[in-house]
This record gives structure tokens, C-alpha cells and sequence, in this order.
């Protein structure tokens, strides 16, 4: 158990790396930085084994989640304990009704996304962001895109794996 632990804990942390390492503006054959059109739409958090030993932290303990990222440079997120399957159309609605103010802004550039939120001073988050081109294993695959969180320091503290909703 803790020689598969390892072992997708280097495989995801080696993916990072190798994607960071190349050009902000490249893509490696496994994928590399999302575009903001790749990044624009609605997607799911889904596991990555042994997530709770790869995570440092667990800011948001509930298990599912749903995020938006919209052209207009706003991040929508929604966290409940139970499973839904929700399409983009019913996400659209739940965050619709969510004022666009109080909403956290992001911005994306090149390997790295910002999120801050003017509702809470000097919040900001930092993650490093990679869209996968190619299925790698049978949790990293085409078109997921894997999030790493920065403790600020320069220090992986979160993963977090979404797949498009459709």
C-alpha cells in the first residue's frame, strides 16, 4: 500500500515538474498549461487514490466539488457531501444566483492561476495548473486538469484533479 502511495505520488509530482520545466507557452506530449479557453467552463473534483496522504491540508473537506471559471476572470466553487451529477446547464444556474461580487476572481498565466477574493483581505491562492493531452494512468487522463496549491512558500500542500462537466 505505501509502494503504490509512492509510487502515484511521484508519478503526480513528476508530471508537474516535467510540465512546469517546459515553456510557459509549450506543451510536453503528456499536456502542459491549460489556455483560458481550455480553462473556461464547469468541471468536477474527482479522487486521486490515496489523496488524503498525498494532501498536507484539506482546506475544503467536502468530498464533492464543482467549479466555474467564466471570461470575465470569476471562479465559482460549490462543495456538498453528497454526489450529483449536474451538467453545465444546472451549474450555470446554481452559480447565477451567486453575486458576482462577492465572487472570487482568478487569473490565469501560463503554468499558474491566481485566485484571490476581495471579501477576505489579503487572500490569495496560487496553484499550479496542467491539462493533461494524453491519458498517463487511469486517474490522469485526457483532458483532467490537476491543480497544486502553494503554501506560499513554494511548497505543494494540495492536489486537486477535475474533469469537465459537459
Amino acid at each position: 500500500m505505501k509502494s503504490d502511495f509512492r509510487k502515484i505520488k511521484m508519478t503526480v509530482i513528476c508530471l508537474i515538474f516535467s510540465c512546469a520545466a517546459i515553456s510557459q507557452e509549450k506543451k510536453s506530449e503528456a499536456g502542459g498549461p491549460p489556455s483560458l479557453s481550455e480553462l473556461i467552463g464547469f468541471w468536477k473534483k474527482i479522487d486521486i487514490p490515496s489523496e488524503d496522504k498525498l494532501n498536507q491540508v484539506n482546506p475544503w473537506p467536502q468530498k464533492y466539488q464543482w467549479f466555474a471559471f467564466y471570461e470575465n476572470g470569476k471562479v465559482y466553487s460549490m462543495m456538498i457531501n453528497e454526489d450529483e451529477n449536474y451538467t453545465s446547464k444546472q451549474l450555470a444556474e446554481i452559480f447565477s444566483i451567486l453575486p458576482s461580487e462577492k465572487t472570487p476572481n482568478y487569473e490565469l498565466k501560463g503554468q499558474f492561476l491566481t485566485i484571490d477574493n476581495k471579501e477576505i483581505k489579503d487572500y490569495q491562492e496560487l496553484w499550479g495548473v496542467n491539462l493533461f493531452a494524453k491519458d498517463i494512468n487511469d486517474f490522469l487522463k485526457k483532458g483532467r486538469l490537476i491543480m497544486s496549491l502553494d503554501d506560499g512558500s513554494g511548497n505543494v500542500i494540495y492536489y486537486r484533479l477535475l474533469e469537465r462537466v459537459q
